[in-house]
């Protein structure tokens, strides 16, 4: 369901950041030459044990449903706080992949990167993004003061979800 994201990727990368429709609820689509700018660095970070980056592509039988990104806030990944992301395609929306990826990548985020905090903010205008926090056992809090969104919400390594 999830792998790494890979040389081979940039164009799935591309294509969820520069579409109004997967965007609507994160931000203005990026244009083309500032996506396909950080389609390359996420690869770059990617690769780089200490990027600030790790991306995973979400996949099914039918194919690539869309991306799932952790972004480091701190300085270091052990014991860090990690913002969560999640952008699908259309047809992948409220059919439970986001629920899928978020849940598989935690075992990763808790206890191989032993993260300490994983953070995911949102619009107020996504209630969908606040029931799927819920689902998932985040809890709220307030927002970071360099949040894109004012809703925030946390799931913390030593809460029983995380392990």
């Amino acid at each position: 369901m999830l792998r790494p994201y890979a040389r081979g990727d940039e164009a799935l990368y591309v294509e969820l950041f520069c579409s109004e429709a997967v965007m609507r609820e994160v931000g203005p689509p990026f244009a083309l030459e500032r996506a396909e700018r950080a389609a390359a660095a996420s690869l770059r970070h990617q690769d780089d044990e200490a990027g600030r980056f790790r991306h995973w592509i979400i996949e099914h039988a039918e194919g690539r449903a869309g991306l799932l990104g952790l972004a480091l806030r701190s300085e270091r990944w052990v014991g860090g706080e990690v913002e969560l992301g999640v952008l699908l395609r259309p047809a992948w929306q409220a059919r439970g992949a986001a629920t899928a990826a978020i849940t598989a990548v935690m075992p990763w985020a808790f206890r191989t990167a032993q993260i300490a905090t994983l953070t995911c903010h949102h619009a107020p205008t996504n209630p969908a993004a606040a029931a799927l926090m819920r689902r998932l056992g985040f809890a709220q809090c307030p927002a970071r003061a360099d949040a894109p969104w004012p809703c925030g919400w946390e799931h913390r390594a030593e809460d029983p979800l995380a392990r």
